[in-house]
């Protein structure tokens, strides 16, 4: 059986997301869809009128970028965000197991999913995440940053529960990010879930948890709103046009899609 959440996280693949939380509006002039216009991989951008970006098809695999856009004057500035966080955290979700994933591994002793979990046959991650706690049963946490796979380091983790108490874990001794939380009372019902990172030690950022109490969560961080790395930040010049060409070095010239 795996008993770590860190073989967890690696036990499925994390889906995409797409909108961006907590930008201002910007020029509905600008806004719209953008093609690249280079040799050969040519990226997408999207501008929004609530001032949110996309783009797509950057020169890493499956790593749109997305964030906030202003414009001042003749310049647009893109400043990389997470999609969809709550304070820089995002709650990740496996999808469930199913019958079928049960039918592949099925065979001797092995008749339900609970068994071909514990069998270690099936990822006990896509499990743990959608099976809920009950009394006596360890809480797991996994904080972890999926962009650039930085480490957490010395963080706290906590969880708000519903009678208003707060319980603060550090990470298993060996295992960066993860938390296991023991000594819950029988009824602990959690309603929100922190992190107190170690280069913001004073600013827990806490995340809201509206579903029952589960036997793990998967928590993302964002490395530039915690200040764990530096925001990344992209330059445009707006032409006569109305097209876009980014800063150096790579020039690229951006061109409203049709």
């Amino acid at each position: 059986m795996c008993a770590s959440a860190l073989a967890v996280i690696a036990c499925f693949a994390l889906p995409a997301t797409s909108a961006v939380a907590a930008c201002e509006r910007a020029d509905a002039a600008l806004a719209g869809a953008y093609a690249g216009v280079v040799a050969k991989t040519a990226p997408r951008l999207q501008l929004n009128q609530d001032g949110s970006f996309r783009m797509r098809e950057v020169p890493m695999p499956g790593m749109d970028v997305a964030g906030c856009w202003q414009r001042s004057g003749q310049t647009v500035v893109l400043v990389e965000r997470a999609p969809d966080s709550e304070n820089g955290l995002r709650r990740k979700l496996p999808p469930p197991l199913t019958e079928a994933d049960l039918n592949e591994v099925r065979g001797d002793g092995i008749g339900t999913l609970q068994q071909a979990v514990d069998a270690g046959l099936l990822p006990p991650g896509a499990w743990w995440a959608h099976r809920l706690r009950r009394p006596g049963e360890t809480l797991r946490l996994k904080v972890y940053e999926p962009r650039y796979g930085l480490a957490v380091g010395d963080a706290k983790a906590l969880l708000r529960l519903a009678d208003g108490r707060v319980v603060e874990q550090s990470a298993v001794q060996g295992a960066d990010g993860e938390f296991e939380f023991d000594a819950l009372p029988a009824d602990a019902a959690v309603k929100a879930i922190g992190v107190r990172f170690p280069e913001q030690p004073d600013t827990p950022r806490w995340l809201t948890v509206d579903d029952p109490t589960k036997l793990l969560y998967l928590i993302e961080f964002d490395a530039q709103a915690t200040g764990a790395a530096e925001g990344g930040v992209m330059t445009l010049t707006v032409q006569a046009d109305r097209s876009l060409i980014s800063d150096f070095p790579d020039a690229t010239h951006f061109k409203r899609a049709p």
